[in-house]
């Protein structure tokens, strides 16, 4: 019976360490321009040509991200819905974390 009480105390505590942690649409918004910096610094390409339409398209995906993204909160997560390049984009927020999900 303790080990029950334990581990229920224990799932309380890590749901309420969630609850308190969950990301918003600001950490949302600072999350996906650090990523599109780092993409950018890293461009693809054999020459300065082919780098740069890189960093354009980078940059064209995270304009078009923030100008659709729809921010669902939830008690432990949070899931923001956007659209760039003719698809759908989910990202799933958890402890201060965002996890693009296919």
């Amino acid at each position: 019976m303790k080990k029950l009480i334990r581990f229920v105390v224990v799932i309380l505590i890590l749901v309420g360490a969630l609850a308190f942690f969950k990301p918003s649409a600001s950490n949302f918004e600072t999350w996906l321009k650090k990523e599109a910096a780092h993409d950018r610094e890293e461009a693809k390409g054999d020459n300065i040509v082919e780098k740069l339409v890189d960093k354009g398209l980078t940059t064209a995906t995270q304009l078009q991200i923030l100008a659709t993204y729809q921010y669902s909160d939830h008690k432990i997560a949070a899931i923001v819905e956007a659209n760039a390049n003719g698809e759908k984009l989910k990202f799933l927020g958890v402890a201060t974390f965002w996890i693009p999900l296919p």
